[in-house]
């Protein structure tokens, strides 16, 4: 059970610091007056080195050492937020959010690993979705407060408190790694993946479904990245306050959170066309509504009907990739380049449709239509006629 509490509270504590750095980056480059290539490239910077790391350390990580990869991932994370207290200027940012991406990336695919490994206990498929749903649950919940913190602190005040919950982070690992070692010592060492012998479906078929989710979590992050890149811009222009766009930012996260946390008795909706229809509906309205609304409150309904959304988008993701039995290790670091590479590029798309209409709505509108292109792949794999041909 501390295992367990201890394991859990290490992707809030990251995805708090990461929530934070996105927004108090991009607002400040708002507030500075920088066009929206600039402030899209903050998301942009983070993303590059994500996703290189990410390349890297797919090849490497395993059970057996992915405390290693997460507790290099704390250490990286607290330089990060030390730079971030030393260094004020405007544009060395930048530095700090590309050395922040390098320690996300040592976290995320080891800990995505590790949390399949600690539900070891439960049945497969059951253990499964119980690492997906609080593993989205707490990085969801984690991104929701990190801009809340700021907003509520003065800058340094904030990166104080991420320089806090970094260094909680590296203890964490360590109280993990010697509660493993007792353990061991007992007989219970975690076991590596294996395939299931209650796996009914062909591999063929696990692998188009984990495919089918880096589709749906690849093109559902580009619509967070023009949300969470685009968002602080239009609310600096609509003149509403930084504490309301950080609670507006943080309720998407929040919804998100819970979302996930009551997928956690999930059995076959992924699997299902109906059910990817009631999952992109919300999206798509949220974003319509953060393209066309005016009023304050509007944009609160917006970012529960999202946050509802991306709570089953990304559970989708993570789902299908650790569900596969044999391949779960490549796919979930498949994961993770996805959501670096996107990362990269979708920011800098939303910032170039911003200065080239000249329309802070143009990015939200564009993802709506992305959600919309992900629901018809989704409708198409999920045919019967797909699936069957693949359980053969």
């Amino acid at each position: 059970m501390l295992t367990k509490i201890l394991a859990y509270f290490i992707p809030f504590a990251v995805n708090f610091l990461q929530g934070g750095f996105f927004f108090i980056t991009s607002y400040r480059f708002s507030q500075a007056g920088c066009s929206g290539v600039i402030i899209g490239s903050s998301l942009t910077a983070w993303g590059v080195a994500y996703c290189l790391i990410t390349m890297v350390i797919s090849r490497l990580v395993k059970i057996s050492n992915a405390l290693r990869f997460i507790l290099s991932g704390g250490g990286i994370l607290v330089l990060s937020a030390l730079g971030f207290i030393i260094f004020t200027g405007v544009y060395t940012q930048f530095l700090w959010l590309v050395t922040a991406g390098i320690g996300a990336a040592l976290f995320c695919a080891p800990f995505q690993i590790f949390a399949k490994s600690i539900e070891s206990g439960s049945k497969k498929s059951a253990g499964t979705v119980s690492a997906t749903s609080f593993y989205t649950m707490t990085w969801s919940a984690g991104f929701a407060s990190g801009p809340l913190a700021f907003a509520r602190l003065s800058v340094r005040g904030g990166f104080i408190v991420t320089l806090i919950f970094s260094l909680a982070i590296v203890v964490s690992v360590l109280l993990i790694a010697r509660q493993k070692k007792k353990q061991t010592t007992g007989g219970g060492e975690l076991p590596e993946n294996s395939a299931a012998a209650e796996n009914i479906h062909s591999e063929k078929y696990y692998t188009r479904l984990a495919i089918l989710g880096w589709i749906v979590g690849g093109l559902g992050t580009v619509t967070v990245c023009q949300l969470r890149s685009m968002w602080p811009k239009l609310g600096t222009d609509l003149l509403i306050s930084r504490y309301h766009i950080a609670c507006i930012l943080a309720l998407v996260s929040f919804s998100q959170a819970a979302m996930a946390l009551l997928l956690c008795r999930s059995r076959d909706w992924m699997t299902r066309r109906f059910p990817a229809f009631l999952m992109n509906v919300p999206g798509i309205a949220a974003l319509l509504i953060f393209a066309f609304a005016g009023e304050t409150w509007c944009f609160y309904l917006a970012a529960l009907l999202y946050g509802v959304y991306s709570g089953c988008m990304y559970f989708y993701l993570v789902y299908h990739s650790l569900a596969h039995p044999v391949r779960n290790s490549f796919f979930v670091a498949g994961n993770e380049v996805i959501v670096g590479i996107t990362s990269m590029v979708a920011p800098f798309i939303g910032g170039m449709l911003v200065d080239l209409s000249g329309s802070n709505s143009a990015p939200f509108i564009f993802a709506a239509a992305v959600i919309f292109l992900a629901f018809m792949l989704q409708w198409w794999i999920l045919s019967p006629r797909n699936l069957q041909e693949e359980q053969r």
